[in-house]
């Protein structure tokens, strides 16, 4: 059950209160979906993780490019975009950095989830 299934069950059971009011029960997602910052900016969630896809998928794209080159990495390698090429169980991985999105910076333009097409 995601955010809004938790929401929805909250208010049927009457224990539905905004972030920061007496009772709250945090509710935190993981995606980062422009419907979660909605939430977040409605007061109805406390914070998301925001799994940024448009880079998992530009990144991935660039890596397939950078094999057929025949380009080599290594764990501990720095990226040119903030993160480390890191060991997962045997394969390299750029581990992205996936922010935590709160109120505080629910609005920022460089979040996956306020991405708009121009």
């Amino acid at each position: 059950m995601g955010p809004c299934g938790i929401i929805a069950a909250e208010k049927a059971a009457g224990k539905f209160t905004k972030v920061g009011s007496p009772n709250h029960i945090i509710l935190f997602s993981d995606d980062g979906t422009p419907q979660e910052h909605g939430w977040i900016r409605a007061g109805e969630e406390d914070g998301t993780i925001s799994q940024p896809a448009n880079l998992y998928a530009g990144f991935a794209v660039f890596y397939a490019k950078q094999a057929t080159t025949g380009a080599k990495y290594h764990a501990g390698m720095s990226t040119n975009h903030g993160s480390k090429i890191i060991n997962l169980l045997g394969n390299l991985e750029d581990a992205i950095v996936a922010p935590v999105v709160s109120k505080s910076n629910v609005n920022d333009p460089g979040l996956w989830g306020n991405y708009k097409k121009k």
